[in-house]
């Protein structure tokens, strides 16, 4: 009998398969705007009450903004619209490492507040994250969008230790490019841009895929440093630190004059 019964499954089992996979596959479904994971906290300067963020999605899922509430408060004390359309769907198949990166937070203009980053696009196997940069003003009691912040790419980090900004963006096949960035007054000012771009597609026999550049601030311009041709994954995965100082040309041989 257990024989039988094994030829048996192992003769349904195909086409159970067969069949499931030939069913539609359904769509996740959005994520519930009453999931708790959806609600973060956290003070604005060290010995500060915490804020409570409760990040706002419509229908599809989509990020759409951000309720702030007071520590133990039931009326939001400020809303934020997104700075842009709606770019990800929260969908109930995210994990929760990726729901917490919903919302974070650091001092981006190094004024001693912790200001708020509300992500509306993620993209893991890049490990991207394209975000909306809000600013405390203390004056205020709120915060403001910062559209410098919020359009100057992906990944964004703060440095106290420098008081500077960067950026890491990132593209299928290997292609990133670095920025760094300063506050001079109230502007952001690009200091450090490094970058690999290019593609496989576009190598020949005599042009390499990849090119390698660095460049520095210098004179108020940026100054190229370093520009180096790739051609092999060897060296995409060994590039040279960038050179502090700009390229200099080289100097032209000396004119020969001709003998009367």
């Amino acid at each position: 009998m257990f024989h039988r019964n094994a030829q048996y499954v192992a003769v349904l089992l195909p086409l159970a398969l067969t069949a499931s996979s030939a069913l539609p596959q359904q769509e996740p479904k959005p994520l519930s705007q009453e999931d708790p994971r959806l609600v973060f906290s956290f003070p604005i300067q060290p010995g500060a009450a915490p804020l409570r963020f409760a990040v706002e999605l419509d229908k599809a899922g989509s990020v759409t903004g951000v309720s702030i509430y007071r520590n133990g408060g039931q009326e939001p004390i400020q809303r934020l619209a997104s700075c842009s359309q709606p770019l990800e769907q929260i969908t109930e198949v995210w994990e929760d490492y990726e729901l917490s990166k919903l919302v974070a937070h650091a001092d981006f203009n190094f004024d001693g507040f912790e200001d708020l980053e509300l992500l509306i696009a993620y993209i893991p196997h890049l490990d991207k994250r394209i975000s909306c940069i809000y600013l405390w003003d203390q004056k205020r009691g709120s915060f403001a969008l910062s559209k410098q912040l919020s359009d100057i790419g992906a990944n964004l980090e703060a440095h106290p230790e420098s008081k500077t900004v960067t950026s890491h963006e990132s593209w299928f096949g290997g292609p990133w490019q670095d920025d760094t960035y300063r506050w001079t007054g109230n502007r952001l000012e690009v200091i450090e841009e490094s970058s690999l771009l290019g593609d496989w597609s576009l190598q020949t026999s005599d042009k390499c895929g990849y090119t390698y550049t660095c460049s520095r601030l210098v004179g108020g311009k940026l100054a190229l440093t370093l520009s180096k041709p790739v051609c092999s994954g060897d060296e995409m995965g060994n590039l040279p630190a960038c050179p502090v100082a700009p390229v200099r040309p080289k100097p032209r041989p000396p004119k020969l004059q001709k003998s009367r």
